[in-house]
Formats: structure tokens, C-alpha cells, sequence
């Protein structure tokens, strides 16, 4: 059963005028003009501040998405996804979904949808097991049986396997859960219950280069420094010492540079207090942290995604402080960080 809602689209209509013609000789050749392409209008607004965010590549858009921005997580608002194109942000699809945090969001290339599942519609309520999914052109809910599950959940897309992983977080009654899920668009399947122990705030991506989920850091019942890897529906812990203990950072995975890369976070469980500004990369079997002259500033939780298209790390938000979410826009281009939207 699927219960679709329709997203509506603004035009705007070019008129040609031309100079009327008296006469037209009998030997002149008339060309045709060229009829003018008539192209939706892209509405430009800035996302809001936010936290805990997901930035993900859409193909076909040719657009980094952020979806899961949510300002005041006190409070249920609408659901909107974010288009950034390199140059500007813009609203790309809205009335779907509330607006949600700590869920799981992932993009199925197979099908070319959007996949989102849980978080919490309001922060201090129980998190939601609803599964959605947007084509490009309309949000659709799947009835679906849902994993335990539902808040503090990561999801990435699994290319090799053409399904979504699901991993970790509480079930709604804020029981633990280190559960690992597969969704191929009609069903959800469980897949482990063994691997890492149940965590929030953690980093998890997909590695197409080797068909692999990497798993690293969070919090659990302390701040984790664990780098765990699933492949062949397993999970594997390995040994490549680095950034050490780290909560609430961003992480991508650049499938051109073949490398992995992390951006702030919190080293202990004071998370405020521990906030930090420094990023690492994986390659080649070993970290190394990176060096930059202008950096973004120390922030917990920010959405950071891949552009494989312009060859650019995306960094969107995250907050300082409890009360202080952040709303700039950063890019890595492989040799340093530009900011380029609400920069200060």
C-alpha cells in the first residue's frame, strides 16, 4: 500500500514578440523559429541551521541533497529537501514526510529513489518506524514491516547487493539495538544481529571501491574509537589506529581519491567541551590527519557527503553548542576548505 503525495513545481512562461511581417515574397524561404525551452524555475533559499543532517548525491539531479535538517527538533515542522548544485542551495521537494532527526537516509541507484526511515518527528517523543520514499517526483510511505530500530539509525546504499543497510540505534521504547538491516524497496530483511555493539552519533558509509560498509566511532557506552567493516553480509572489526575516540563528526567516502574523511566531532563524553576542528583521511591502509590554513570552526554533527561528479567533499551545519546550530556551507577540493555559503 502506498499513499502518494504530490509535489508541485513552479513555471515561468517566456513570451517571444515579434515585429509583424507586411508581406512575404513568393521566392523568400521562411525559417522557422526556434520554440524556447520552457525550464521550472529553481526556488533559491538557504537551508536552516541545523544538526545532524544526511548529504547525499542524487545522480540524476546531479545535486548534493540534504535531507533531515531540522532547526528545532523541540517541535514538529514540515519535511524539505535541500539541492546544492555547487553554487547555490535550493528547495527541491517539499510535503513529504515531517522533518525528522537521528533517522537513517540513503539513495537507491537501482531504483532511483530516495529511502528514509525513522528519527524522531520531535525530539522528546518516541522515534518514528516509518518507511518513505521519493522519486524525484512524489513522496510515497511503504507499508512495510520496520526494523527494531528507529532513532540514532545510519542507512547507506549497498551498490554490490542493490539494497539499503540499516544499522544500530534504540528500538521507540530507547532499548539498545546492534541490529544490521537490508531494504530493497519492498521489504525490510534482517541481516545480523552480531558485529558492533548498539551506538549513536557514528559514522557509516559505503565504500563502492571495494563493496563495503565502513563503520567508525560513535557513542555507546563511551565514545568509541572502533573501525569496523561489513562485507558479505559480516561484520569485521579492523586495526588502523587514528583519529582516536570520536563522537558526533562527519564522515564521507571520495570514490575517486579512494580515501575516507572525517570532520570534527567530539573526543569524550563532555561533547560540548571536546568539539573539534580537525579533519583525517584514510588511504592506503593509514590515517593522516589533514593540514589546512582556513578550516571550518569546532562543531559536533555536521552532514558532510561526495560530490563524484566535481570531485568535492560537501560540509553542511552541525552546532557549537546545544543552542547553537550553524547553517555554512564548506567544500575539500583535495588541497583545502573554501567556505561558500554564510560565512563568517
Amino acid at each position: 500500500m502506498r499513499k502518494i503525495l504530490s509535489a508541485g513545481c513552479l513555471f515561468i512562461f517566456i513570451v517571444v514578440s515579434c515585429s509583424p511581417v507586411t508581406s512575404i515574397p513568393a521566392t523568400a524561404t521562411i525559417i522557422p523559429t526556434a520554440i524556447p525551452t520552457l525550464v521550472p524555475t529553481p526556488v533559491l533559499e538557504n537551508p536552516l541551521p541545523c544538526w545532524g543532517a544526511d548529504l547525499i548525491y542524487h545522480p540524476q539531479l546531479r545535486q548534493m541533497l540534504l535531507v533531515n535538517c531540522v532547526e528545532d527538533p523541540s517541535q514538529e515542522t514540515p519535511g524539505t529537501i535541500w539541492g546544492w548544485n555547487g553554487t547555490y542551495w535550493q528547495k527541491v521537494a517539499e510535503g513529504g514526510p515531517s522533518g525528522r532527526i537521528l533517522g537513517g537516509a540513503a539513495y537507491d541507484e537501482k531504483r532511483n529513489r530516495l529511502v528514509l526511515y525513522g528519527g524522531r518527528p520531535v525530539e522528546l517523543e518516541p522515534c518514528s518506524q516509518e518507511t518513505w520514499e521519493w522519486d524525484g517526483q512524489a513522496w510515497a510511505e511503504i507499508d512495510a514491516q520496520p526494523p527494531t530500530a528507529c532513532d540514532h539509525v545510519k542507512m547507506v546504499y549497498d551498490a554490490a547487493n542493490e539494497v539499503s543497510i540499516l544499522f544500530s540505534g534504540l528500538d521507540p521504547s530507547e532499548n539498545p539495538v546492534n541490529e544490521t538491516w537490508s531494504w530493497n524497496g519492498t521489504e525490510w530483511s534482517l541481516l545480523s544481529e552480531e558485529g558492533p555493539e548498539s551506538r549513536g552519533h557514528f559514522g557509516f558509509v559505503y565504500d563502492p571501491n571495494h563493496a563495503q560498509t565502513l563503520l567508525y566511532g560513535g557513542y555507546a557506552s563511551t565514545v568509541s574509537d572502533e573501525f569496523w567493516v561489513w562485507k558479505d553480509n559480516a561484520w569485521q572489526e579492523i586495526d588502523f589506529p587514528g583519529p582516536g575516540t570520536l563522537s558526533h563528526f562527519g564522515m564521507t567516502y571520495d570514490t575517486n581519491a579512494n580515501a575516507l574523511y572525517i570532520f570534527g566531532g567530539a573526543t569524550s563524553r563532555s561533547t560540548f567541551s571536546s568539539f573539534t576542528d580537525k579533519a583525517w583521511v584514510l588511504t592506503g591502509g593509514r590515517w593522516r590527519e589533514l593540514s589546512a590554513a582556513n578550516v571550518p570552526s569546532r562543531r559536533g554533527s555536521p552532514a558532510m557527503g561526495y560530490d563524484p561528479v566535481r570531485k568535492r567533499i560537501v560540509l553542511y551545519g552541525g552546532f557549537e553548542s546545544r543552542a547553537s546550530a550553524l547553517a555554512d556551507t564548506w567544500e575539500w577540493d583535495g588541497q583545502g576548505w573554501t567556505c561558500l555559503v554564510n560565512c563568517h
